[in-house]
């Protein structure tokens, strides 16, 4: 009997001849089954995919990431599905390891982070860098732009501890400039969804439009259904918002009901250190500070990581212990 395929790579392209090859060679140590779905290019990437012994397919695009990302979920024949863009490397000893990730019984998707460069991604959702799934026939994508199964029907995520980095200079390519553009077409079909909102509100968050990412943000919260992947992450940002608008008291209050609800996502003790710090009152945001440390030598393998390092909390700790001494002296 052969054996079952372990891993399918589904490369979603369009006019990437220059990064396809070398994505398709270096996934090829690893992948048992490489798909190269093609919405439409007109330079030599499908000869190019064909070459490297790729399954290519072609269907009609439809503004629609999901149906996309299901048409790869129903043709991929592995155990497990892995996306990843033509430009994006994972290095030789992170594929190594990810076959490793494959092995787990307890995982039924992995978190991928990816390494935009300064200034090209301010802030993305973790839902995101959800790349690597278990092929099952109920896991299939919702929304037009970022593309996500809900969480009722996704379970046991786990954090695979890799990073997604870029061969060209750029890191924003086709993909999230037209999920950007897809976004406004969700915000139509699904006005009260609450991913859709929080979304909303980060494109806006990006564009420093803060005062305009307020009400996405708070819709996005009376919206809650439950623990949702991202709405850690949602609290992170309303709360970040808050305080570049310098509603600290407001900020306090979000971010606290985050830290209540979701004691395990250690970046809200750090912001909200950063916003007692703002209004002086250095004895709780170094007790947030020093609470945020030691929770950090804890990590919890099912959710995201910090993003805040352990560096920068280090730093607003020493910063704010100085500020007391002087104070008292």
């Amino acid at each position: 009997m052969q054996e079952q395929k372990r891993l399918s790579l589904c490369v979603i392209t369009k006019n990437d001849e220059e990064f396809l090859p070398a994505c398709l060679s270096d996934m090829s140590e690893i992948a048992d089954e490489m798909l190269v779905v093609d919405l439409g290019s007109a330079d030599r990437t499908v000869e190019l995919a064909e070459q490297a012994v790729a399954v290519v397919y072609q269907p009609e695009w439809e503004d629609d990431f999901s149906k996309i990302r299901n048409f790869c979920m129903e043709h991929a024949v592995g155990q497990w599905v892995l996306f990843l863009q033509a430009d994006e490397v994972l290095s030789s000893p992170q594929r190594k390891n990810l076959r490793l990730l494959l092995q787990n019984p307890n995982a039924e998707a992995y978190l991928l982070y990816v390494d935009f460069k300064e200034g090209e991604r301010g802030i993305s959702s973790p839902a995101q860098f959800l790349r690597l799934y278990r092929n099952r026939k109920e896991y299939r994508f919702r929304y037009r732009s970022f593309a996500y199964i809900p969480d009722e029907i996704l379970y046991s995520v786990q954090d695979a501890h890799l990073c997604i980095t870029h061969r060209g200079e750029q890191t924003v390519g086709w993909q999230l400039k037209e999920q950007i553009r897809l976004l406004k077409e969700d915000e139509k079909e699904h006005p009260q969804d609450g991913y859709v909102r929080y979304l909303e509100g980060i494109e806006l968050l990006n564009l420093e439009k803060f005062e305009q990412s307020v009400e996405p943000f708070e819709a996005a919260r009376q919206a809650i259904a439950g623990g949702n992947l991202y709405v850690p992450h949602l609290y992170k940002c309303y709360g970040y918002c808050l305080m570049a608008l310098e509603r600290y008291e407001e900020a306090e209050k979000i971010l606290t009901e985050g830290i209540q609800t979701f004691t395990f996502y250690n970046d809200l003790l750090a912001l909200r250190a950063q916003n007692y710090d703002q209004q002086g009152r250095s004895a709780e945001a170094i007790a947030d500070l020093e609470t945020c440390l030691t929770l950090r030598k804890r990590p919890n393998p099912y959710v995201p990581g910090p993003e805040i390092q352990a560096s920068v909390l280090q730093e607003l700790w020493e910063k704010i212990n100085l500020g007391r001494n002087q104070s008292q002296k």
